[in-house]
């Protein structure tokens, strides 16, 4: 086991699967003591080298919960990484109200609830790290995307701010952005996509990976390395950064 992480501990949103579930999962196997959180917690086995539990991002009064409960457990909080997210592929023009609230709710509202109730333990470390998760999309337009680009953009400005706000506790703060990772999410974006143009899955999977300078989608693990690499000592004069991990997406 690699002992960067030894002694210290890490929160992870999102865990329950995909790339929140590769976080928590390298966080672990890095020699942190790793909580992670989801409103899904039953969609893949329990892991055995963390612990993982049931909590929506969005509930203000669940999140403080979960966070004072990891303050009495072990009195300490390190690294933040906030990963939860949902995606909403839609033209503006019908998505209604309640898509919006959600959205907001959930891409942006539980990346502010989880820092405003992780800052106290967050500067009792000395040192600790915010990463955030922001996406490609916030850095350039997609069709039926709008709102979650929007959220998404609105997450990498927040952690901007942030670093400056939170340095002088010694708190850095950085995000990553995706590109096309194989998740869920991507899948079901490819199978709206499949159905509107009476396509095939597989037909519209090799459209869009032969969009990528490496001609395939990322793996979560590659999110998660990017997201350890910032929490850890070797990125230690980094804050206020947007780590894009696009495959050359926005270098077009």
């Amino acid at each position: 086991m690699n002992g960067a992480g030894e002694g210290k501990v890490a929160l992870v949103s999102g865990a329950g699967r995909g790339i929140g579930r590769a976080v928590a999962e390298k966080f672990a196997s890095e020699g942190y003591r790793t909580i992670g959180f989801d409103v899904l917690t039953d969609s893949e086995p329990a892991p055995e080298s963390w612990r993982l539990a049931e909590c929506d991002v969005s509930d203000e009064s669940a999140v403080s919960e979960l966070i004072a409960s990891i303050d009495a457990e072990h009195g300490r909080l390190d690294v933040v990484a906030n990963v939860a997210g949902i995606v909403l592929v839609s033209p503006l023009a019908v998505t209604d109200w309640d898509d919006f609230r959600r959205m907001v709710d959930v891409n942006l509202g539980g990346v502010f609830l989880v820092c405003k109730h992780s800052i106290p333990l967050l500067e009792r470390s000395g040192a600790g790290v915010i990463v955030n998760l922001g996406s490609v999309s916030g850095h350039v337009g997609q069709i039926d995307h709008s709102l979650y680009g929007a959220t998404k953009g609105a997450v990498i400005a927040l952690g901007r701010a942030l670093a400056w706000e939170l340095a002088p506790m010694g708190i850095r703060v950085a995000s990553v952005s995706p590109g096309s990772v194989d998740t869920e999410m991507l899948r079901s974006d490819i199978r709206i996509e499949a159905r509107r143009s009476g396509s095939t899955f597989e037909e519209v999977k090799r459209l869009r990976e032969g969009e990528q300078a490496l001609g395939r989608w990322a793996d979560p693990s590659e999110i998660a390395e990017a997201v350890a690499f910032l929490a850890s000592d070797k990125a230690s004069f980094v804050t206020g950064a947007d780590l894009l991990v696009d495959c050359g997406w926005v270098a077009r």
